[in-house]
């Protein structure tokens, strides 16, 4: 029987033998090896596609506010946020947290905090892009502060954590105004901060082009309650006190972000009351380490991963006043009033990102035989978050412009009480759209991969910076106390649109009205009536410049007490089909 076979049969059977035993189930029982393997009905990543250009609220806020002259910066900062690479980094810069250095090798103190170097590309793109200094450099013109928030917001998407310290120096400016002429002349921080060049090696800010800047108010025993701060200063000269003169600071702060900017702006109480101070990380005028300036531990945060938020000591720390003695807290609040604005922009922003995360991946992806988009109820989730990303979308730029320099008294008057009112509302929005746009991901939206969780852990953050709820409600009731006239001007700008829609006119004349005259007698409405406000300004501003169907939607359920606040409830006669088609991202670099 053997000597039937061929030699060449023999050599086959011989070499089949020599194969494990999956080679032989794969190959008769399931086929091509590699047909298991096999993605299909997987989204794409969502990844070179330009933020500006696929925002179509933003760009027409742009318009709106007279900062098309910027559209060049804008759409430059939009493919680069929007890159494949700054995702890369951007999670890399999350996965690979900051470590503080307290001493060197040798036993001497140094208070270093080590970054990955993914945070300094995040960080060198979005200052040489101008994202802290553009709307100062470009003050003059109509619309710099919309531009400037534009990059803020754009930037914001690629990656947040880096945005502390970019913020916190475009903010300083205003407050850096007080610097006194000497001041100036040793080291002017305020032109550091706008300059597009990152350096992050740790020496005097006399050696660099750019500087970060950082803001370090609250204790352990105060928080928010700065007054209560027992950190002092005393003058290193009992001969020279006042603005500009230095001091010695000694104390603690529970929470100074960014501990690798270049100075910070902090509180401490003199004789005269709690008065502001520039501390550097190295004295000006002498260069030397400020050895006062101790770094206690960095914070384990829920999310923010990239960027390092520490406790200190200040141990005889050198530090400048800034601004008249005693008056410390007024000119803080003036950087504390620019980093609410970008809070608010900020929770947007992160909004936006999660509403095209969402779109982009129902656009892609079918289920039970459809397109998920196209089914009824995502739909309705689609478009509600939609509506409400555009709402706060429209709601934060409006008070960006009120920021500009060009900008009227009543203007501005309107913008300090209305940013309060926006950054409460819009900073409590963005944790519930976030998960309700991680969940239209599905299990894929609950790994890390997806970048969902990064979102998601981000969102509370802005409603807590800056002023959790309770206290930015007490600003709001401080400013109708302090300033009538602030009101007066909000209200002003709610009756602009008054008699054009019948449930505005009801929720605004009566609802809104109820909810404010109550507040004479009793504060615990207080949350309800600042979000109202919010509501208010949002349906307004829609009515005036909204896409007709998202305004619509908003109308219908934003000013209907019967709606329920979740996503997906969206009266059935809803336009879904625009909504959706206009909040997904279409285009790709």
């Amino acid at each position: 029987m053997f000597s039937t076979i061929s030699r060449s049969s023999r050599a086959a059977a011989a070499a089949a033998a020599r194969l494990p035993a999956h080679a032989y189930a794969t190959a008769s029982v399931f086929g091509s090896p590699a047909k298991h393997r096999e993605v299909f009905n997987q989204s794409p990543v969502y990844e070179n596609v330009n933020y500006f250009l696929n925002d179509p609220a933003l760009q027409e806020a742009v318009q709106r506010h007279g900062a098309s002259w910027a559209v060049d910066n804008l759409t430059k900062m939009g493919e680069a946020a929007g890159s494949a690479q700054s995702q890369l980094i951007a999670t890399q810069a999350n996965q690979n947290p900051p470590v503080l250095k307290t001493h060197d090798r040798h036993g001497r103190r140094i208070d270093v905090v080590q970054f990955h170097p993914s945070y300094h590309q995040i960080m060198k793109l979005g200052i040489e892009n101008q994202v802290p200094g553009f709307a100062w450099v470009h003050a003059d013109k109509k619309g710099a502060q919309v531009a400037g928030a534009t990059l803020a917001y754009l930037a914001y998407q690629m990656e947040s954590g880096t945005q502390c310290p970019q913020t916190m120096t475009f903010a300083a400016v205003p407050a850096l105004r007080h610097m006194t002429k000497e001041q100036k002349a040793r080291l002017d921080w305020s032109a550091k901060a706008q300059t597009p060049v990152y350096d992050p090696r740790n020496v005097p800010a006399t050696e660099k082009a750019g500087v970060t800047l950082g803001m370090s108010m609250t204790e352990r025993q105060g928080g928010s309650d700065v007054r209560s701060n027992t950190s002092f200063a005393t003058p290193i000269d009992k001969a020279k006190q006042g603005p500009g003169q230095g001091y010695f600071l000694n104390g603690h702060k529970w929470f100074t972000s960014a501990p690798m900017c270049d100075a910070f702006l902090t509180l401490a109480q003199t004789e005269s009351g709690p008065s502001c101070f520039i501390v550097p990380r190295w004295v000006p005028h002498t260069g030397e380490r400020n050895q006062g300036l101790v770094f206690l531990r960095l914070k384990e945060k829920l999310g923010d991963k990239s960027n390092a938020s520490s406790e200190v000591e200040y141990n005889n720390a050198y530090g400048e006043m800034l601004g008249a003695e005693g008056r410390g807290i007024a000119t803080i609040l003036e950087m504390v009033q620019h980093t609410r604005l970008w809070c608010a922009l900020g929770s947007a922003s992160l909004m936006r990102r999660c509403v095209a995360e969402a779109a982009f991946h129902t656009a892609h992806r079918k289920a039970f035989g459809s397109v998920l988009n196209q089914t009824d109820l995502m739909r309705n989730v689609l478009a509600d978050m939609i509506v409400e990303s555009e709402a706060c979308t429209t709601m934060a730029f409006r008070m960006a412009a009120t920021f500009d320099s060009t900008a009227e008294e009543s203007e501005k008057r309107f913008g300090r009480l209305a940013t309060a009112v926006s950054k409460y509302y819009i900073c409590k929005r963005a944790p519930s759209l976030s998960y309700e746009a991680m969940e239209c991901l599905g299990g894929n939206g609950y790994i890390e991969d997806s970048g969902m969780p990064m979102l998601f852990r981000q969102s509370p953050l802005n409603a807590i910076w800056e002023g959790s709820g309770n206290v930015i409600c007490l600003d709001v009731l401080r400013s109708f106390q302090k300033d009538p006239a602030s009101l007066q001007a909000f209200k002003e700008e709610l009756s602009k649109t008054l008699g054009k829609d019948r449930r505005y006119d009801a929720f605004v004349g009566k609802q809104l009205v109820g909810e404010l005259e109550a507040l004479k007698t009793s504060t615990t409405g207080l949350r309800r009536a600042v979000g109202m406000m919010a509501i208010a300004l949002q349906a307004s501003l829609l009515m005036q410049f909204g896409h007709p169907d998202i305004t619509e939607a908003f109308l219908a359920s934003r000013l209907n007490p019967s709606v329920r606040g979740d996503f997906g409830v969206l009266p059935s006669n809803t336009n879904f089909a625009a909504i959706v088609d206009r909040g997904t991202p279409k285009a790709s670099l």
